[in-house]
C-alpha cells in the first residue's frame, strides 16, 4: 500500500505536469505518450524474450518512440509502412535465427501498443483547444476504475471475477470502479469548465459518464488481457520501475483498451460543446 502511495505521490505531479504546460506546448503530449510506449513495448520485449533479437527488438523500440511523435505532422501512416517493410524484411533475412512466432509475437504487440497508446495524440490533434481533458482522461479513467475495484474489493469483496487470471479482482470492486470512474470522471469535467475554460464552453455530462461506464468495464479487459499474457509467459509483472504496480505495461495496460474507445468515442458523441 505505501508503495501505491508513493507512485501516486511522483505520478500525478508529472501529470499535471503536462497538462499545465501542455496548454502551451502540446508537443508535451506527443512526447509522454511516445515514452509510454516505448517503456511498454521494452518491457514486452523483455517478458517475450525477444530483447536481444535486435532485429526485432531495435525496430519495434524505433517505432514506439517516433510514430506518436510524428502523427502530429501526418507522417504516421509513412512510419508504420517503414516499420512493417522493415520487419518483414528482417523475417526473410533473419528467419533461420528468429522463428515466425516471436515474429508474431514482437510485431504484433508492438503495433497493438504503440497505435492504442498513441490514441491520445490523435484525439489531441482532432480537437487541439481540448487536448489537456482528453490527456486527463486518458489516464485517469482506468487509473480510477482500478482505485476504486481496489478499495471496493478490499472491503467488500467476496465474489471472484476470474480467479484463473487474476485471483484478487472481484465483482463488488468491478462496481466499486465503475461507480468511481463515473463520479471521478464527470468531477473533473467540471473542474477543467470552472478552472480551465471558465464557462467558455459546455461540458456534456451524460456522454461524459456514459464514456466512464463502458470505459471503466473495458479497463478491466485491458487489465485482465495482459494478465493471461503474463500467465503465458510465467512473470508476475512486466518490470519494477514503478514501486508497488511493476512495469509500465502493468500500470497502463488498461489505457491501451480504453484510449483508443475514447477516441472513437468523443468522435461520435462529444464531451464538449462551445
Amino acid at each position: 500500500m505505501a508503495k501505491r502511495f508513493l507512485a501516486a505521490a511522483l505520478g500525478v505531479p508529472l501529470v499535471l505536469a503536462v497538462v499545465f504546460f501542455g496548454g502551451y506546448a502540446p508537443i508535451l503530449f506527443d512526447i509522454s505518450a511516445a515514452i509510454i510506449c516505448v517503456f511498454c513495448v521494452g518491457e514486452f520485449s523483455i517478458a517475450s524474450g525477444t530483447i536481444k533479437m535486435y532485429p526485432l527488438s531495435i525496430p519495434a523500440l524505433l517505432f514506439a518512440g517516433v510514430y506518436p511523435m510524428v502523427l502530429t505532422y501526418g507522417y504516421g501512416l509513412l512510419t508504420g509502412y517503414l516499420y512493417t517493410g522493415i520487419v518483414l524484411s528482417m523475417l526473410v533475412f533473419c528467419h533461420k535465427k528468429i522463428t515466425y512466432k516471436e515474429f508474431a509475437y514482437n510485431y504484433g504487440m508492438t503495433t497493438l501498443i504503440t497505435i492504442a497508446v498513441s490514441s491520445i495524440v490523435m484525439m489531441k490533434n482532432t480537437d487541439p483547444a481540448h487536448g489537456s481533458l482528453y490527456f486527463v482522461l486518458s489516464l485517469g479513467l482506468p487509473w480510477m476504475a482500478d482505485i476504486g475495484a481496489f478499495f471496493a474489493g478490499s472491503f467488500l469483496g467476496k465474489h471472484k471475477l476470474c480467479p484463473s487470471i487474476s485471483p484478487k479482482k472481484t465483482i463488488e470492486g468491478v462496481v466499486g470502479g465503475v461507480l468511481l470512474c463515473i463520479g471521478a470522471t464527470c468531477f473533473i469535467g467540471w473542474l477543467f469548465s470552472l478552472l480551465l475554460y471558465q464557462g467558455t464552453v459546455q461540458v456534456r455530462y451524460l456522454p461524459l459518464a456514459i464514456l466512464a461506464l463502458f470505459g471503466s468495464f473495458l479497463s478491466v479487459i485491458g487489465d485482465l488481457s495482459f494478465s493471461v499474457i503474463k500467465r503465458y509467459f510465467a512473470i508476475k509483472d512486466y518490470g519494477f520501475i514503478i514501486p508497488g504496480h511493476g512495469g509500465f505495461l502493468d500500470r497502463f495496460d488498461s489505457v491501451i483498451m480504453v484510449a483508443p474507445f475514447m477516441l472513437v468515442f468523443i468522435t461520435y458523441f462529444p464531451i464538449i460543446t462551445t
